[in-house]
This record gives structure tokens, sequence and C-alpha cells, in this order.
């Protein structure tokens, strides 16, 4: 079976971008289709999960974490834009971290990588 691991590089200004990463998320979970699903906030994609545009977002990063898809956050990404202490505070579930070995073992283990 597939595995999926969907990247959010988009920023909160480029909406509807990081709504179809975030929902195409949720329906790949949800799909009998797929061994596994994992969500990873990158770039831009950061941003997303501050407190500023977190509510924006806040049904479908709701739904990701009720139906238990592992997220993670690039914590470079997160540290250069000086947000990494906001994220861990506004949303203590996502995993942030240096990503970079995580992607790579994604792509060994056979996960496909589609970005929004």
């Amino acid at each position: 079976m597939a595995k999926l691991m969907v990247m959010i590089v988009s920023g909160p200004d480029q909406s509807a971008k990081v709504k179809a990463g975030l929902g195409f998320s949720i329906v790949a979970k949800q799909s009998a289709e797929l061994e596994d699903v994992k969500l990873c906030f990158f770039a831009d994609g950061v941003e997303v999960l501050t407190e500023t545009h977190r509510t924006h977002f806040a049904k479908l990063v709701d739904k990701i974490q009720e139906l238990d898809i592992v997220t993670i956050a690039c914590q470079m990404h997160a540290e250069q834009k000086g947000i990494a202490d906001e994220i861990r505070r506004v949303d203590p579930q996502i995993d942030l971290h240096y990503v970079g070995a995580d992607l790579v073992k994604a792509v060994t283990e056979g996960y496909e990588m589609v970005s929004f």
C-alpha cells in the first residue's frame, strides 16, 4: 500500500493552498487505500501554526489531530522566522524539530511527497 507525506510549504497568505493540503491530508487518512499519512509544515508553512494564523485553519488542524495524523514542523524555518517558541506554546501537539532526517527517512521508506 502507498504511504503519503503531505508538505505544507505555503504560508498563511496562500490560504487556499494551505486548506487544500490540510483537507487532502484528512481525506487521505480516512481512505482505506493508503497505509499511512503524515503531515509536515515546512518553509513558509510553519507560519500557519502561529497564534495569529492558527485560528484561521483551526477546524482542519483540529481534525488532523483528532485523526492522529503524525504532524511535524520544521524548527529551522520556525527559528529563522522567530516563531519557534510561539508554535510550541500555541500548539504543543505539533512535533517541532529539525525535520531534514525525517524527510529523508520518509523517502527511503517509500512515502510519496505531495506539497501544497
